[in-house]
C-alpha cells in the first residue's frame, strides 16, 4: 500500500497511520496507563489481566490493580500498574 495514499485516509479518517495498516495500536504512559486504539471487544478481565480482541488476535495487558478506565467502540484505556503487553494472534 502507498504510504502517501495509506497517509491521507488516516487523515481523513482521524486515525494514526499504525492504527489504520494494523487495525489496532497501543502507547503505554507513564508505566500507570494503557490507550488502545482498534480493538474489538474485551476478551479477558481481571486486576491482574485485561484483554482485548484485536485484529488476528489478542492484545493483552498485564499488571496489577487494573481497570477499565474508558471504554467506547473499538477505543479503550487501562490504568493501574502495568507490567507488560503482549500480543498474541489467533492459533489455527
Amino acid at each position: 500500500m502507498n504510504n502517501s495514499f495509506s497517509q491521507c485516509v488516516a487523515d481523513i479518517c482521524g486515525l494514526e497511520l499504525a492504527t489504520l495498516i494494523n487495525d489496532y495500536k497501543y502507547s503505554i504512559f507513564g508505566g500507570h496507563t494503557a490507550v488502545i486504539e482498534g480493538h474489538n471487544g474485551i476478551a479477558e478481565y481481571g486486576t491482574d489481566t485485561v484483554s482485548f480482541a484485536v485484529k488476528k488476535g489478542t492484545l493483552r495487558v498485564n499488571g496489577s490493580n487494573l481497570h477499565i478506565k474508558c471504554l467506547e467502540k473499538r477505543f479503550a484505556v487501562v490504568v493501574g500498574k502495568i507490567t507488560s503487553v503482549e500480543v498474541k494472534g489467533n492459533e489455527k
